[in-house]
């Protein structure tokens, strides 16, 4: 089959439209970004970054009740794993966002020891309120971002427990 258009040596170039440039403007300030649009965004995930301070304390009192459970009632660890994990993947997925980058680690963390679990009765309250403490130093300093050295060697050593706990 012949490449058509190049066979015979003639072809044509064509030049998409640059959407991008047509969004944000060519810098003669006929079009661009809204500047009091970013603004308002960046003060309405502020107040959401308060929220998240608020609900992940409510999280934590929820993991701390989840790990008394399972110390009282072992038979419950499938369900109170299914309930870590959700737990685990929005404070991981939104910590981050509202400058909790270390919080957003400890809730991997936490994600990466249910899911090395070799089964749910394999989980331990222990590990839970190690994870639990965590978040609660990060929410209570108000610690943003990565947390430095401290944080570093946060989420080292409760990597370190979640590989002896699922090895």
């Amino acid at each position: 089959m012949p490449d058509s258009g190049h066979n015979n040596g003639a072809y044509q170039l064509i030049t998409p439209p640059n959407l991008l440039k047509a969004k944000v403007g060519s810098g003669d300030g006929r079009k661009g970004i809204d500047a009091e649009a970013i603004r308002q965004a960046s003060q309405a995930i502020q107040g959401m970054a308060e929220e998240f301070e608020e609900r992940v304390t409510l999280e934590i009192a929820m993991l701390m009740k989840l790990s008394h459970d399972l110390d009282n009632d072992p038979s419950r660890a499938p369900k109170i794993a299914s309930k870590v994990a959700r737990v685990g993947h929005e404070i991981s997925g939104q910590g981050a966002t509202f400058g909790f980058e270390l919080i957003t680690e400890v809730g991997a963390s936490m994600c990466r020891y249910i899911k090395g679990l070799r089964s749910p009765e394999h989980l331990n309250g222990d590990v839970l309120r190690a994870h639990a403490d965590a978040m609660r130093a990060v929410i209570k300093n108000h610690v943003k971002g990565d947390g430095g050295s401290v944080g570093a060697e946060l989420v080292e050593s409760l990597g370190k427990l979640v590989d002896r706990m699922t090895a």
